[in-house]
Formats: structure tokens, C-alpha cells, sequence
């Protein structure tokens, strides 16, 4: 008959086991694909996107910026969330839209419009760190949103490289795994030029 020694060892090493298959199917759950968008006359922007999202890609014309839009479905084909991102270059502006103050007064100045339908009484703007830029967002929520709207919006802007990502998150579900996903995905977004696009 074992011995508490033993005992407690065995429920520890049970626990480890548990908590690492736990890891590896959540891990598994969130695998990514690289996707590959061609702005025109601007290169290509690369993206790690969670492989269970789906997408729209949207372009106009060579001089308009390119419109993502990511989400998901529920079992009842019902969205669950909605990601919008905004592809924007230099070209044209007389102005440096990837530096950090450019992105800073843009977010405050759509977070301050925001606000006044928000919960919140304050918009707090938190710093963020891309692979290949960096950039700022806040969250505000909305208890009052009506059928067929959402209750919790990130929003905020990212360089990454040249361009200027901006991006609102829309959901329902104050989850933080979805913006942890978000996060990720925004995260590893990177300009890449080519010669033929």
C-alpha cells in the first residue's frame, strides 16, 4: 500500500498530466494560419489569423485603403464577433501616420467620440507593442446595445511597418481570450514589399 508520500507525488504527477493535455488542446484549438493580402501598389501584408476565424477582404480601387473584416459563427449561424481592420499607407498624406503621436490623437479621437454612448466615464488608452510598430487601444462597453448590436468594443491603431493598422473589435462576450486572439493576431501583422503588386 503506498505511502503518503508516494500518494501525494502520484496526485501531483496526475494534475501535471491533466493540465498539460488541458494546454495542448487549447493550444491546438487556437492554431494559426498565414494569410497573405495584396494591397495594390503597395505590397503584400502578411497576418498569423486564428484558423477557425473566417474572413472578408475588401478592396475599392489602387488609391483606397483595403477593408478586413474577420469573424465567427455560432452553432446557430449567429456572429459571435466582428473584426474590422482598416489597411492604411503614407502615400498622399501630408502627414507621418505611423508615428506614435499620429496613432495616439487618432484613437483618442475616435475613443472620445465613442465614449459618449459608452458605460464608462473615462477613456483610458493602453500602449501596445507590435512586431513591427507599435500603437495604442482602449475598451468600452455598452449595457444599453439593442438586439443586433454589440455590447463591447477595442478599438485602437497599430504601425506595422509603413502602414497603419486600425482596427474594432465588436463582440457580445467580454471574453479574454478573444482579445488575447485579437491581440495576437493585430500583433503580427507585417508589410512586406514586392516589386510586381
Amino acid at each position: 500500500m503506498p505511502n503518503t508520500y508516494q500518494l501525494i507525488i502520484q496526485t501531483i504527477l496526475l494534475i501535471l498530466t491533466l493540465y498539460t493535455v488541458n494546454v495542448v488542446a487549447k493550444n491546438d484549438e487556437y492554431s494559426t494560419n498565414t494569410e497573405l493580402f495584396t494591397l495594390p501598389e503597395h505590397g503584400e501584408l502578411k497576418i498569423e489569423v486564428p484558423a477557425i476565424w473566417e474572413y472578408r477582404y475588401t478592396t475599392i480601387d489602387n488609391t483606397s485603403p483595403p477593408f478586413l473584416t474577420f469573424y465567427m459563427h455560432d452553432k446557430n449561424k449567429k456572429e459571435i464577433f466582428q473584426l474590422n481592420i482598416s489597411v492604411m499607407w503614407e502615400d498622399s498624406y501630408e502627414r507621418d501616420i505611423i508615428s506614435s503621436d499620429f496613432i495616439y490623437s487618432l484613437v483618442y479621437e475616435a475613443g472620445k467620440n465613442t465614449l459618449l454612448k459608452s458605460d464608462q466615464s473615462e477613456l483610458k488608452l493602453t500602449e501596445i507593442q507590435g512586431t513591427h510598430g507599435n500603437g495604442f487601444l482602449f475598451d468600452l462597453s455598452d449595457s444599453d446595445a439593442e438586439q443586433g448590436e454589440y455590447k463591447y468594443l477595442t478599438q485602437g491603431g497599430l504601425a506595422a511597418g509603413k502602414l497603419l493598422l486600425l482596427f474594432s473589435l465588436f463582440s457580445n462576450d467580454d471574453q479574454f481570450i478573444l482579445k488575447e486572439l485579437m491581440l495576437r493576431t493585430i500583433k503580427s501583422a507585417r508589410h512586406q514589399f514586392r516589386t510586381d503588386v
